[in-house]
């Protein structure tokens, strides 16, 4: 069983057994500890190994340095901008990254809290998962 099927899996048995209304972030957190746990017995193919991309996704307001502010923590990290859209529509911001952190020495859940304390001092709101995960989880 490959990561994504792996994830999928462990994701449909969470919303047969969870009570409705749980939230999507504290499902994708549970759903996140469980593959971490669970990986080792996991076979991912080899580009997995290698490339295990990050999506990060910013919603709020539109104000000037959002992009900055973001791309430095991402620097400070040395994490890898793979890919990047943005949009503003009527005021409202919304941005998706493709990130690389292969390279980064800082393990998800710091890199995740730094994003997010980030957005706190921004006035966003940002949601980062792998994208294994995000697929998986969409799909159900």
């Amino acid at each position: 069983m490959n990561r994504e099927e792996l994830v999928y899996a462990v994701t449909e048995v969470l919303l047969k057994r969870l009570p409705e209304g749980i939230g999507q972030e504290r499902l994708e957190a549970i759903v996140a500890d469980l593959a971490r746990v669970l990986e080792p017995t996991a076979q991912p193919r080899p580009e997995d190994e290698e490339r295990r991309f990050l999506v990060i996704t910013v919603l709020g307001r539109n104000r000037s340095g959002i992009v900055h502010a973001f791309s430095e923590v991402l620097g400070d990290h040395s994490v890898d901008i793979v890919d990047i859209n943005q949009t503003i529509v009527h005021g409202n911001f919304t941005m998706m990254m493709i990130v690389d952190p292969a390279t980064s020495p800082t393990a998800f859940q710091d890199l995740k809290a730094a994003l997010k304390k980030r957005g706190e001092d921004v006035g966003v709101k940002v949601y980062c998962q792998y994208e294994d995960m995000m697929r998986a989880t969409n799909r159900i």
